[in-house]
């Protein structure tokens, strides 16, 4: 899961740009889903952000800064130069974003994430009002550009170091549970069959872009493809029945397939 979270305070000018950026990138995933990447405003509540957190293994902050730098200077920090301990308050109110990212850690281990970068934008204005200067707004454009170019590589790759899967061959279709087509095919319901060395690419696609239709078998949404035309022009067995290994090739974005051995 990468997880992009802002903090920040709208009614305090530049100091919501990073909220800003996060809900422009949560209206594009709602409009363009990216499956295991999420977007969050989560203000100033470092509390929140800590929870938020959990469970991704990658995660990316956005905030503002007073350094005193020339406005909309940018920032890339490893989140662990900026984590810090956080000394026990009355207020839960005082725990800031850096000392979620070091009680984060602590408090659950490996399900917080270790992979951690934090966008700082240099701030211009800080007072009452709900306007964000220009050269913090081109700031944020150009962060809200770099995120987006993160989350196309992270949909590219998420699937890089999946550990083998076994699908089933019966009658000429190829049977795949319900959790390795929500893992691997994230609601698309075409593939495209590619030869591949003796094996079969199953490539996910949207069914409106050709291929074959994965058709859904029952209500656990175990999903079934049919592959007698496949096995046929590569000069198959059309009655090769049996469990297939199957394991995700990242270069061609597909499961490479190893059919059974015919008996």
């Amino acid at each position: 899961m990468l997880s992009i979270i802002g903090c920040g305070n709208l009614n305090r000018q530049d100091d919501g740009i990073g909220v800003e950026v996060v809900r422009r990138l949560a209206e594009r995933l709602r409009r363009h889903p990216v499956p295991g990447v999420q977007a969050l405003d989560c203000g100033t509540g470092g509390l929140d952000v800590m929870f938020a957190a959990r469970g991704s293994t990658r995660l990316i902050l956005i905030d503002a800064a007073t350094t005193g730098a020339e406005p909309g200077t940018l920032y890339q920090v490893p989140g662990e130069e900026l984590a810090e301990d956080h000394q026990p308050t009355y207020s839960l109110h005082d725990l800031r974003w850096d000392h979620a990212l070091a009680a984060g850690r602590r408090m659950f281990g490996e399900q917080f994430p270790t992979d951690i970068t934090v966008w700082l934008i240099e701030a211009q204005q800080t007072g009452l009002g709900t306007e964000i200067t220009s050269p913090v707004q081109d700031a944020g454009q150009r962060v809200y550009e770099r995120i987006l170019e993160e989350v196309a590589q992270f949909a590219l790759h998420r699937h890089d170091e999946a550990p083998p899967v076994t699908l089933e061959l019966r009658r000429g279709n190829l049977h795949i549970p319900a959790q390795v087509y929500a893992d691997f095919f994230e609601s698309k319901e075409g593939a495209v069959l590619l030869p591949m060395d003796g094996r079969m690419a199953l490539l996910p696609v949207l069914s409106t872009a050709g291929g074959v239709l994965i058709k859904q078998r029952n209500l656990k949404g175990d999903r079934a493809v049919e592959i007698v035309d496949f096995l046929r022009t590569q000069g198959l067995d059309e009655s090769l029945q049996g469990p297939c290994e199957a394991a995700w090739d990242p270069q061609m974005g597909a499961l490479a397939i190893t059919f059974p051995t015919p008996s």
